[in-house]
């Protein structure tokens, strides 16, 4: 029996082709998605699932037979594209049966190892917190780049370009992220920055890739750049705050005390992970903030697996350690 498994983010797509045979994983990566709310959307979005699909079949040189079951875990979907994201699959492979759900349920069940116990909070491209309890979901965030995403690999990527900004206009503190940004992006000036941004060759995923910039400034002791990754730990610890305080209110909180962090942006444990924890146990000390046990990519496998009353062997699967399987 074959099930497929797809983890699309803002950040990037990953798949994953198990056996249930021999109990052997496939992993694969392929490119971002986007809301699919516009044409541009949904043509990245079928991009970014197609590109991981094919790369994943590359690995393979055997004839694909027909796929049980194939577990869609998307950042941003709605109802209403479900139906075409399925179409997008069919496209390249034979599966029996799809399921399409939000990011959330993978990525809790993945960093869990499928014991879903504690409130998860997300931050990629994007950023919100989640629990399950007592058959009721809890949620904080997930408003998307403009209303929301605080904390997120986005986020910290604006503030750097915010804080840049500031500093060559003598409204900020000076900062190395002024000419790190202009490098990073091919320019001389700010108002050139602009237009691209405001041209769509500056993209959300560009912008998102700038955390890693920042996290490399703070580490070599740049205030304003640790001061942002401070700020997106706090920010991200203030959703995880809010579903804390609507598990008490429906007096289930003696249920959950754990925190699992996944995401790009926990990669800096020194300065968000940090921030996060501060934020957590300033408002209740009892939660203990444990790093994810797998991605969200071996999330949708465990999904799949309930969902077909079968146990997935996940003994071939490396201990996942905050890093990445790919």
């Amino acid at each position: 029996m074959l099930i497929l498994g797809i983890d699309a983010g803002q950040t990037s797509t990953k798949s994953c082709l198990y056996n249930h045979e021999d109990g052997t994983f496939l992993l694969a990566k392929g490119p971002s998605i986007d809301h699919m709310l516009t044409d541009k959307g949904k043509f990245k979005s079928k991009l970014g699932i197609q590109q991981s699909i094919k790369n994943l079949l590359c690995q393979t040189t055997e004839s694909m037979g027909e796929i049980r079951l194939a577990f869609v875990s998307i950042s941003g979907i709605h109802k209403e594209h479900e139906s075409l994201v399925a179409s997008w699959i069919l496209e390249c492979l034979n599966v029996e049966t799809i399921i399409i759900e939000g990011d959330v349920k993978a990525n809790l069940a993945g960093a869990s190892s499928g014991n879903k116990d504690g409130i998860l909070v997300i931050a990629g491209g994007g950023s919100i917190a989640y629990c399950f309890n007592n058959n009721k979901e809890y949620v904080a965030g997930g408003y998307g780049h403009i209303l929301g995403d605080e904390g997120s690999a986005y986020w910290i990527g604006l503030q750097a370009i915010k804080a840049a900004i500031k500093h060559t206009e003598y409204r900020g503190i000076p900062t190395k992220l002024t000419d790190e940004i202009l490098h990073t992006f091919n320019d001389d000036s700010y108002w050139g920055i602009k237009k691209k941004i405001h041209g769509n060759y500056i993209d959300r995923s560009d912008i998102s890739n700038l955390s890693v910039l920042v996290e490399k400034l703070a580490n070599h002791g740049d205030t304003v750049s640790q001061n942002i990754l401070r700020a997106a730990g706090s920010e991200l610890g203030e959703l995880v705050v809010s579903v804390i305080k609507q598990l008490e209110n429906d007096g289930v909180i003696e249920d959950v005390n754990i925190v699992y962090p996944t995401g790009g942006a926990f990669n800096s444990h020194g300065w968000v992970l940090t921030s996060l924890k501060e934020k957590v146990e300033e408002y209740r000390t009892s939660f203990q903030i444990n790093l994810p046990i797998y991605p969200p990519i071996i999330g949708t496998i465990i999904l799949a697996g309930e969902v077909l009353n079968i146990e997935i062997k996940l003994n071939n699967i490396k201990y996942f350690n905050g890093g990445d399987l790919i």
